[in-house]
């Protein structure tokens, strides 16, 4: 697959989508991959937690999950976005950082599907998500 970082999301998650199709936008140089969960054909996809955490892979095979994750996203893009994603990622090196900012994460994750509900009232999105309430 070359010099590409996989960035494996929630379908059923209209956020991740649009997150997604964001990155896609701002990949100039197409180093980003974005693939739902249920295309992802890694050989350990089926112990990943696709509906609790974005998953991405490196090409040199380095996996990061929550902020980490967003982070190394980032850090594919070119411009102010790339340098947000390296210093997120230099500062995640720090377990108690990296706990912060995964805290901040699943945050935010926990509440998708009343964050999305407010968007779609706003029209910044088309549809709500639609992952399941546990």
């Amino acid at each position: 697959m070359g010099n590409v970082t996989e960035v494996v999301f929630d379908e059923d998650c209209t956020i991740c989508k649009a997150c997604a199709d964001w990155l896609i936008r701002r990949d100039e140089h197409h180093r980003l991959l974005c693939t739902p969960s249920s295309r992802c054909t890694w050989s350990d996809a089926g112990a990943m937690p696709f509906t609790t955490t974005l998953v991405v892979r490196t090409s040199s095979g380095q996996t990061f999950f929550a902020s980490s994750a967003v982070a190394a996203s980032l850090s594919e893009l070119t411009g102010l976005w790339g340098l947000v994603g390296k210093w997120v990622l230099f500062l995640n090196r720090s377990t108690l950082l990296r706990s912060y900012h995964d805290r901040w994460y699943y945050a935010f994750a926990r509440r998708r599907v009343a964050i999305s509900n407010g968007l779609v009232r706003v029209h910044l999105l088309d549809q709500s998500c639609r992952v399941p309430k546990k």
